[in-house]
This record gives structure tokens, C-alpha cells and sequence, in this order.
């Protein structure tokens, strides 16, 4: 049996990996995350967003746009990319998972 990355947290809803179900998870504990000194941002440039593929798409998106490269152009491509590819949304996930684990400056997803 393959055990999701969510398993370590006692709230996760599933022992077995089902990357449709952790990605929801994932994406609904961001939604519920608070951050008031962040709300704005947060707001802005994640949770405006319907599910976790269309923010990681913006975010990456603003992230790596230049002059001659639009973040719209970019947005496209990873929205499409994370459709084409349900590897990669869990291979996200799974580093959302660890970096939350591992890294003791990120206390929320949305750190991530």
C-alpha cells in the first residue's frame, strides 16, 4: 500500500495515496488557514483562486514572468501543464507536504 504524505498529519482524511482527495485536502486547508497580516495577499494571489491547480498556476505564473514573457502566457501554460499531468499536481502537493513537515518557518500551507 502507497501512503499519501498526508498521513502524518492527524487530521488527513486518507492512509492510501488518492491525489485527487489529498490535493482537495490540501487546497481546503489553505482555504481555512488565517493570516491577518496576510490577508490581502493571501487573498489575492491564492485563495481568489477555485482550486489548488489555478493558484499554483498564478502564483508560479507571477513568479517567473519577465518583460517578454507574460505571467498570463505562463498561467495558461502551468494550468494546462497541471491538466495534461496528474503527476505533477501530487508531485506539488507531496513538496507542500514536506516543506510544511520540514521546514519549521512554514506553521501554514500558505507559507509554502
Amino acid at each position: 500500500m502507497v501512503l499519501s504524505p498526508l498521513s502524518r498529519y492527524s487530521s488527513a482524511p486518507m492512509q492510501a495515496a488518492d491525489p485527487d482527495k489529498e490535493a482537495s485536502w490540501v487546497w481546503n486547508d489553505i482555504k481555512a488557514e488565517s493570516e491577518p497580516a496576510l490577508a490581502s495577499y493571501l487573498y489575492s494571489t491564492i485563495l481568489s483562486h477555485s482550486t489548488l491547480d489555478r493558484s499554483l498556476a498564478f502564483h508560479l505564473g507571477n513568479k517567473l514572468c519577465s518583460s517578454t514573457l507574460l505571467s498570463t502566457l505562463l498561467y495558461d501554460l502551468f494550468l494546462n501543464m497541471f491538466s495534461v499531468d496528474p503527476d505533477l499536481r501530487s508531485a506539488a502537493v507531496a513538496d507542500l507536504c514536506v516543506a510544511r513537515s520540514r521546514d519549521p518557518a512554514c506553521v501554514l500551507f500558505s507559507h509554502c
